[in-house]
Order: C-alpha cells, then sequence, then structure tokens
C-alpha cells in the first residue's frame, strides 16, 4: 500500500510564518507609533508657533475688552469701574498691545492698555511709548497649553545656550504706536510683570532682540525645532518654525 501525501503546512513551517508575521506586525506598530508621535511634535511646534503669530492680528485689529462697563484709568493705567459714563473714544487709557507670557508648558496672553501724560510728539515711537504706563488686563487673559506635553527649552548650545534647558519662562511684549501704529515686540527672560521695563530700544535682552524658543518634546518623539522671533519683530511674518539644520547662531 502506497504513501498518501496531503497538500499542507508542517508545525515547524507554521511556526516560522507566525513567528515572521509577528515580527513585521511589531515593526509597523514601532513605525506606525514613532511617526504618530514625530507628527505629535510638530504639531505642538506648529501650534506654538502660530499662537504668537496670531497676538500681531489681536494688536491691529484692536477690540474693545471692556464693553459693558464705564471704565477709567488711574496715573499707573489701572482700569477702574467708575459709574461715569464717557463719552466713546474719551477714556483715560488706550487699548495698545498685547502681553504673552510662557510659563514652561502654558502660554498666557492679554491685553495692554497704557497711559501717559506726556504731550510731547517728538523722538522716536519707542521714546514715546516710554512715557507710557502700561498694565496687562487680567481680566482677558487667554491660557493655552502647548500640545501634547511638550515645554519650551533654551538652547542647548550656542548663543542663549543654558544647562540645563528647562525649565525655561519668557515674557513677550507687543505694543502699537499711538504715534505712528508701527507694531514693536519687545522679549525678557523670566515673568515680568513690570511691562514699562521692557520697552527698550535695540538688539538687546529686555528689548528687541531675536530669540529661539526651542520645544522639548517631553515624551513624543522629536528634537531641534524652535519657533523663532526675528530680531525688530513687527508682524507675524517675524515668527517661524526653524530647525538646527539652518545655520543660526544656536541649536536646540
Amino acid at each position: 500500500m502506497g504513501v498518501i501525501y496531503k497538500p499542507g503546512f508542517t508545525i515547524i513551517e507554521t511556526m516560522l510564518f507566525l513567528a515572521l508575521t509577528g515580527v513585521m506586525v511589531a515593526g509597523i506598530l514601532v513605525g506606525t507609533g514613532t511617526s504618530i508621535n514625530t507628527q505629535r511634535y510638530r504639531d505642538s511646534v506648529s501650534t506654538l508657533k502660530s499662537t504668537l503669530a496670531q497676538q500681531y492680528s489681536e494688536v491691529s485689529n484692536t477690540r474693545n475688552v471692556e464693553r459693558g462697563a464705564d471704565v477709567a484709568c488711574d496715573s499707573s493705567a489701572n482700569v477702574t469701574n467708575v459709574g461715569v459714563t464717557l463719552p466713546r473714544g474719551q477714556a483715560d487709557c488706550i487699548l495698545i498691545g498685547r502681553y504673552l507670557t510662557i510659563d514652561e508648558t502654558v502660554v498666557s496672553a492679554s491685553a495692554v492698555v497704557g497711559r501717559t501724560s506726556s504731550t510731547s510728539t517728538s523722538g522716536t515711537d519707542i521714546q514715546n511709548l516710554q512715557t507710557y504706563e502700561l498694565t496687562a488686563l487680567a481680566s482677558t487673559t487667554e491660557n493655552t497649553e502647548i500640545e501634547w506635553g511638550a515645554s519650551i527649552a533654551w538652547p542647548s548650545s550656542g548663543s542663549g545656550s543654558r544647562s540645563p534647558t528647562t525649565p525655561r519662562q519668557l515674557t513677550m511684549l507687543i505694543l502699537q504706536s499711538p504715534k505712528s501704529g508701527l507694531v514693536y515686540t519687545f522679549t525678557s527672560d523670566g515673568i515680568t510683570t513690570n511691562l514699562k521695563s521692557m520697552v527698550i530700544a535695540g538688539n538687546t535682552i529686555p528689548g528687541q532682540a531675536q530669540r529661539r524658543i526651542c520645544v522639548e518634546p517631553n515624551g513624543v518623539i522629536g528634537r531641534g525645532s524652535a519657533v523663532f522671533i526675528q530680531a525688530f519683530a513687527s508682524g507675524p511674518n517675524a515668527v517661524e518654525v526653524r530647525t538646527n539644520d539652518m545655520g543660526d547662531a544656536s541649536t536646540c
């Protein structure tokens, strides 16, 4: 009686097939997870850049954030409800810009009001802005969390580098000159509440120097990207995303 062979796989062949399939599936899952995390990091950088750039639109398109209240300013530009109806456009203070703080993972943005007792129109825009008392309106503060748990960091090498690179805090002040309508950007390290002390002309810190705000991934995959603010920034185009291969004086 002859031997009858039936088509099929041996147990060894089946085990090899399952093992190879498992390795392939694991590789796909790892690759997919890496790709997702990399995209999350890019999103966190892009969202931070968009948040900062949006503030210039808020400055240019001034909104009355104290609607429904009869208000006035004291000599320090603090807004108070006085219960006196003032003609439109005749308040003691004016909406003059935006105040931002970045505290590791949270971006806070507020409207800024200013009041000056100076009647002089001579001098530069910044000299004119330096005559203003400035106050951030707490009632207008909006907080935004940097996406996917990322946080801002110092450059790891080159200009402005620090070790360790975190934690980091930054203050940003964007003002529109009542004299010319031009927009000016001032930044300072740490959280600064004395807004007037930031209004300094020139490529300095505090002042108008360029800033490289590195983004630390903190759990997601990615590194070496930053939100870059050009020196003497005056609009949203001065805020961009840069990577370590762009030849800057500092790297993340």
